[in-house]
Order: structure tokens, then sequence, then C-alpha cells
């Protein structure tokens, strides 16, 4: 069985090892090794995430544990290069936060305190999401466990009144393509380039509520 929460504080170590474990493994033959062991290196930085930001764990097994997670929030502006350490936010989840949803405006409120720089202006106003990482551990691969993530994420979303989500996704990566077609989404024609993880292509896509 598979338990979904909101990960807090403690989860910070366990999601770094899902990050980096499926990293390898989902990008192998896209991202040279030695970038990836770069990008994933844990403890390479602890800044806390910003306020926007949103982490939920998969937890399941025999003994209890966390093996994916999913963060999301409002739309983020586009990187145009992968920096050289994780960003400050990348794997580290949010202290958790009080079993009921936070009201629409008060997300709202969160995202307008965040640098002009890191949202767009619908992701600002609360009208787009996006979902920013969803990795499960690739032992728990074809488990149902990106599903429930996933369904908790666009059920979260869909909740405080986005009208619509988007993600990005590598061009190569076909197996993440077809898990995300599945789930509703498809190319929009936005692209852009991660010079820092050896220049791969990425595509945005799409869904609506």
């Amino acid at each position: 069985m598979i338990e979904i929460r909101l990960g807090s504080v403690a989860d910070a170590d366990a999601i770094a090892r899902v990050r980096r474990q499926s990293w390898f493994a989902a990008y192998e033959g896209i991202i040279a090794a030695p970038i990836v062991d770069r990008v994933t290196a844990v403890g390479s930085r602890a800044t806390a995430p910003p306020p926007y930001r949103r982490t939920l764990v998969a937890v399941g097994g025999d003994h209890p544990a966390v093996v994916g997670y999913a963060s999301f929030g409002p739309e983020r502006t586009v990187p145009t290069a992968f920096p050289a350490q994780p960003p400050p936010d990348n794997g580290r989840p949010a202290p958790a936060a009080p079993a009921a949803r936070p009201a629409a405006a008060s997300r709202t409120r969160a995202a307008r305190r965040a640098p002009a720089s890191h949202l767009t202006p619908a992701g600002r106003a609360g009208r787009v999401g996006e979902l920013y990482a969803l990795y499960v551990t690739p032992a728990w691969w074809s488990t149902g466990t990106g599903r429930a993530l996933m369904g908790s994420v666009l059920a979260a979303l869909e909740a405080e009144r986005y009208r619509r989500v988007v993600l990005w996704v590598l061009a190569d990566n076909a197996r993440a393509r077809r898990f995300y077609e599945r789930a509703g989404f498809a190319a929009d024609g936005g692209t852009n380039i991660l010079t820092g993880l050896g220049g791969v292509l990425e595509l945005r896509y799409t869904r609506t509520f």
C-alpha cells in the first residue's frame, strides 16, 4: 500500500536519495553520469525552500520508507541554464503544513511575496500552477506510486482554483513523456535548453482543469 502525505524537513535526506537514484536510472544515455553525480550530490545545499513550494512524499514497503516525491506550486519563470549546484529548493521539502488545504487567497499571497524574477505573472496571480518535480525510486517504478503522487498534486492544484498546470520534461525521456501524456498533459510548443546539463532539450507540457 502507498501512502501520500505532506513532506517534512525530516524527509529531506530520503527525498535526496530518491532523486539521486531516479536521476541515474531515468537519465542514463540522456545526461552524462558525471553531470548527474554532481547535480544530485547529497548535502550540497540545505537552504530553505521558497514559501510557495510544497512537497508530497509517497511512503511504502514492509518497513515504510519514502519511495517517491512530488513538488509543486505556482508557475516559475523558465531557467536558462541548470546551475552548477542544485537550486536552493531542490529536493528540500517545506515543513509540514496543517492537514487542511490552504485557502487560495493565502496561497496567492505567498506567491506574490516571491521575487518577481522567480514566478511568471500567471503563477503569481494563482492562475497557472507547475509540477516542479516528480520522482520515484526505480525499484518502485510501475507500481502506481507515480500515478498516486500525480493524482494528489492535481487534486491540490484544482482545489486551489488553478486553471492550468505546466511541467517541463526532457525531450529524450520517452518514459516520462508517456507518463505525463497518460495524466492528461500535452506538449504545448514551449522549449528550453539546459546548458548546465550538457545542452539537453526540455519540453513544456500543459494540462487544463
